[in-house]
């Protein structure tokens, strides 16, 4: 109908406040994940804060990079543009978590520490009316913890192999003689 103009499908990049299921709109995307881009939504500056959003989620520890190295900004970035819906909920919220930084501790997100990047990013998440403090997160652990560099570095620390999870891994045969006993007990079901 070309006026159908349903409150959640009102504003195709600006949501007007209204907040969208981002679960179901990033899952009609298919962004590749440890492949090297730039940035096409954000600008220069709100990259910049993205990085570090991205970074006070999962900083580096030991050999694990932090998000940022391993282009989780970008990833939410690209995944953003393909989902022309969610564009404005991350502009909005990169903006949002400038702004809230500015006003507690007088600087831009990207130059505060880390200490005062978790209490605006508490502070966002408590007041986030589009659910977009879930949505970076949500992308930056998928960016980050399907990293070939990540997993990497997972299977040194912890044995733990991805491969596996997909592929699966090989099983010791079955011991015929354990079903022995199952194959002498009469049927409890009739045919019908």
């Amino acid at each position: 109908m070309a006026y159908d103009w349903r409150k959640e499908e009102y504003e195709v990049t600006r949501p007007g406040r209204t907040r969208i299921d981002y679960r179901q709109e990033i899952g009609r995307a298919h962004v590749p994940i440890g492949v090297e881009r730039g940035f096409t939504v954000v600008d220069a500056e709100r990259a910049e804060t993205l990085r570090a959003w991205v970074s006070a989620l999962i900083p580096a520890a030991g050999e694990r990079p932090a998000a940022e190295e391993v282009g989780a900004a970008e990833y939410i970035d690209a995944t953003v543009f393909l989902t022309p819906r969610l564009r404005g909920v991350l502009l909005d919220a990169v903006d949002a978590v400038d702004r809230i930084a500015s006003e507690m501790v007088g600087e831009r997100f990207a130059v505060t520490g880390p200490a005062e990047q978790e209490a605006v990013l508490r502070a966002f998440e408590a007041n986030d009316p589009l659910d977009a403090f879930p949505m970076v997160r949500d992308l930056t652990y998928e960016a980050y913890y399907a990293h070939p560099r990540v997993l990497e570095v997972l299977e040194r620390e912890t044995g733990w192999r991805y491969e596996i999870a997909i592929s699966g891994g090989e099983l010791e045969p079955l011991d015929e003689h354990l079903l022995a006993r199952m194959r002498e007990v009469p049927a409890r079901y009739r045919k019908v």
